[in-house]
């Protein structure tokens, strides 16, 4: 069995909508978003979330929406992705979003046409992730119609001490295409090099060489 190392995002992406908002920042909370809540200015730099806003009512004059050159051409209806716009305080969680510049965004004065949507892009708190070395991979089961348990020594970390990983895929009795996938990887050195993304419920990301990819894992 070659040396490879398994990755396996465990958490769904977090989000949090600001409905009928009124001001120019976004305040993250741990009942709202994630417990905790991001922390590092560089967060939203380096690819941590996202911010879109829904164009309700685009335009140039104060009650409206107001989008930067740097979004082209914005009509009613589009969700426009203002990441660009966006930085994040250090500890608090609270994201500011710029008004200046090509990608600034400034809100309209009528709180009613502010919808936003902050969405996690990559894990940062306990649990969120786990990665496995392939040689501690000690068996593989089928444990449901549409599942298959991977049971690994447990790699003692205190992100998550399960040693039990369960795939799940979107059609019934298809295991064995999973498995097989999978056994290519940890045992075939022409397949792949590196780290592994098995399933990153995340970003929605899946071992893809076979026709039935894993859909959610836990």
């Amino acid at each position: 069995m070659r040396n490879t190392n398994l990755y396996f995002g465990l958490s769904a992406a977090p989000t949090m909508a600001f409905l009928n908002h009124t001001a120019q920042t976004l305040q993250l909370t741990t009942g709202g978003f994630n417990n905790p809540v991001p922390k590092g200015v560089n967060f939203i730099t380096n690819g941590g979330l996202k911010v879109t806003v829904v164009a309700n009512n685009p335009g140039t004059v104060a009650a409206s929406q107001r989008f930067g050159s740097g979004y082209g051409t914005v009509t009613a209806g589009d969700v426009v992705d203002i990441t660009k716009a966006c930085t994040i305080h250090a500890t608090s969680g609270l994201i500011t979003i710029a008004t200046a510049g090509e990608f600034g965004h400034t809100i309209s004065t009528s709180g009613a046409e502010n919808d936003f949507t902050v969405t996690g892009l990559k894990p940062f708190a306990t649990g969120h992730g786990i990665v496995y070395n392939s040689s501690k991979l000690v068996g593989v089961a089928i444990s449901g119609a549409a599942t298959t348990a991977l049971n690994f020594v447990d790699c003692g970390g205190a992100e998550h001490t399960a040693d039990t990983v369960t795939i799940t895929q979107g059609s019934n009795n298809k295991q064995k295409d999973f498995i097989a996938a999978l056994m290519d990887v940890v045992a075939d050195d022409n397949k792949v090099s590196g780290l592994v993304v098995v399933r990153d419920d995340m970003r929605d990301i899946s071992l893809a060489n076979h026709a039935n990819p894993a859909t959610a894992v836990a």
